[in-house]
């Protein structure tokens, strides 16, 4: 059986390993390519690089599996495999697995952290042969309130990382049952935007969560309150987002994701009318997963549960 590896660089020996002990493994140097062979492949390894639609999944004859190492499936045509039996095999509710993956919460308090101290502001600043240390004052994380939206494994990493500083952590999560210790769950969305200083993000985008974060919602905010987004560009409204950054009603911006990442237009997104070089505003590429650490430990999972499925 043959296995394509979309994006190869810096792969785990190990996952690699593991794979060649039952498929013919194919690196693929140039994910162009994959047009041209994906014919006769039975096994796709991805991750997100690639979008896999029905055009490009309708040239696949044998495919049997699409292996993908994250959460999020928005990448892949997951009605098309339905109709096909083609098995999509991914972390999506591998909960156990993924409380041990810290990367994405990292990078949410990296982006907190850098949008509360306007870090790239004073940095961009200091480039341009400046020293003025009173453009940049702000405030103390201590005693402020972080609001978390949604949580679940993410959320609870965030949480700690706040707690242990001496911030005041709220919860709002669409599974009322969770309780959690020095976290105050809230009944409403509303409230937890009322009264927060910071908001992150982190509910996975499905149906009923598509611009969750709404016009609404971004209007009860705090005037110096910011929000973090590491979940998924669709998850909030955007223009909503952008429109309160310009317009001084909140202080702060800080996302890894973009409204329109699986397209082919990227920077058609919203987000990108903010000029980061003069607002409060930070845009990642979509890297809050993307340690060496992490992606080998995802890629060794996903590969010994492809192995189970074969």
């Amino acid at each position: 059986m043959k296995l394509v590896i979309t994006e190869p660089k810096d792969f785990s020996l190990k996952a690699l390993d593991l794979l060649k002990s039952k498929f013919e493994v194919i690196q693929l140097a140039d994910i162009n390519n994959l047009n041209n062979i994906i014919e006769n492949v039975d096994v796709l390894f991805i991750r997100l690089g690639i979008i896999l639609n029905d055009k490009i999944l309708k040239k696949a004859k044998v495919l049997k599996f699409i292996c993908s190492p994250t959460t999020g499936l928005d990448h892949i045509d997951i009605e098309y495999c339905k109709n096909k039996n083609i098995k999509v095999i991914s972390l999506k509710n591998e909960i156990d697995f993924l409380g041990s993956i810290p990367s994405t919460a990292e990078h949410t308090w990296t982006l907190l952290t850098a949008i509360n101290r306007k870090l790239h502001l004073a940095q961009i600043d200091v480039n341009s042969k400046h020293w003025d240390r009173n453009k940049f004052k702000t405030y103390n994380l201590r005693g402020k309130t972080l609001g978390i939206l949604g949580i679940g494994r993410v959320g609870k990493q965030v949480a700690k990382f706040a707690l242990a500083i001496g911030m005041k952590v709220i919860s709002y999560d669409t599974d009322k049952r969770q309780t959690f210790e020095n976290i105050e769950c809230v009944n409403h969305p509303e409230d937890l935007f009322l009264k927060s200083d910071f908001v992150s993000i982190h509910i996975p985008l499905n149906k009923n969560n598509e611009k969750f974060v709404n016009n609404n919602l971004i209007s009860l905010m705090k005037k110096e309150a910011c929000i973090i987004n590491t979940s998924r560009g669709k998850v909030w409204d955007e223009n909503a987002i952008v429109n309160a950054l310009l317009s001084d009603k909140i202080r702060g911006v800080a996302t890894d994701v973009v409204q329109d990442e699986i397209s082919h237009n990227i920077f058609a997104s919203p987000i990108f009318k903010i000029d980061t070089s003069k607002y409060n505003c930070i845009i990642t590429p979509h890297i809050a997963g993307a340690t060496y650490d992490s992606m080998a430990m995802t890629e060794v999972f996903i590969a010994n549960k492809l192995l189970k499925n074969v």
